[in-house]
């Protein structure tokens, strides 16, 4: 990696067993890595668990938050009893050649980093991270599928909304169990991959006249796409597994409102598979870190 970081070092706050995982990868490139809200870490040479978020960051030249980043309020997620909070401790602790690395960030805390000169990379949508980590998601999805139905994969009517990286891997397992999928996207070109793997597609336009059928609805598109409207439609007892990121795209009152059971599935990777996920993170990030230096 870059000489820049090889002479300093890096902070890793919150998260799960992944970010233990890329916390124990950078301290093979980096001079120290300390760490804060994260469970136990090994014992070794030049990593350091720390009792603050200031003994954390001052002095480090890169911060790596989780992949869920943090919320409006600056709350980071953690694994210890203990408060990650962005507040004026942490942005007054970090220098102007700060990066901070995480999955992505809120609109308000990356004016509040550009505002003090400090670089935000989001990683979450590079496909180094987004590709392999779209299969633990879909695994994890069938597994909601499974524990919240009372019916077999094989021969249930599925329907996938949007055909990006995670809808894929889920048609692909879905198909390869017996479900009957059915796609419904914008894009021609998607749709075109999706019939060739044995699905059938309908245009997102005509969602409304499709949802009836449907036993499963995964939904991977980032905005409000199952509206009240659409939810009308719906059979008491669908199943709705939302995998977009928050605020998801189901108008969740209206589900209740119509007996119909949504679902926000967020962070999957991290929840069905933590050494998968993690061994993802650790395996990319430094690269990607690397690359970012540069610049």
């Amino acid at each position: 990696m870059s000489n820049a970081l090889a002479q300093s070092g890096v902070a890793v706050l919150g998260g799960d067993q992944r970010q233990l995982l890329v916390a124990e990868t950078m301290l093979e490139r980096a001079a120290w890595v300390k760490t804060y809200g994260l469970a136990p870490v090994s014992d070794r040479p030049r990593l350091y668990p720390v009792s603050s978020i200031k003994e954390a960051v001052s002095d480090a030249r890169v911060i790596i938050l989780p992949i869920s980043g943090a919320d409006g309020k600056g709350m980071v997620k953690t694994s210890e009893p203990v408060e990650v909070n962005l507040g004026e401790e942490f942005w007054n602790a970090i220098g102007e050649q700060t990066l901070i690395i995480t999955g992505s960030f809120p609109h308000c805390l990356k004016e509040k980093a550009a505002q003090l000169g400090i670089r935000v990379f989001e990683y979450a949508e590079c496909d180094e991270i987004a590709i392999p980590n779209a299969v633990p998601t879909a695994e994890g999805a069938i597994q909601l599928m499974m524990e919240k139905t009372a019916f077999t994969v094989q021969d249930a009517r599925c329907l996938l909304l949007g055909y990006g990286r995670v809808a894929q891997a889920l048609a692909e397992r879905l198909v390869a169990w017996g479900a009957k999928v059915e796609v419904a996207a914008r894009n021609p070109a998607q749709l075109a991959r999706a019939e060739d793997l044995g699905c059938t597609t309908i245009a997102l336009s005509v969602l409304a006249d499709h949802v009836a059928s449907a036993e499963v609805i995964f939904n991977t598109i980032p905005a409000l796409i199952v509206t009240e409207e659409i939810l009308s439609r719906m059979k008491p007892g669908t199943l709705i597994i939302d995998l977009a990121s928050a605020p998801g795209g189901v108008d969740f009152p209206a589900a209740e409102k119509f007996r119909i059971t949504a679902l926000l599935a967020l962070g999957l990777p991290g929840k069905v598979a933590p050494l998968t996920a993690g061994r993802i993170l650790a395996a990319q990030l430094p690269g990607l870190i690397e690359q970012e230096l540069k610049k």
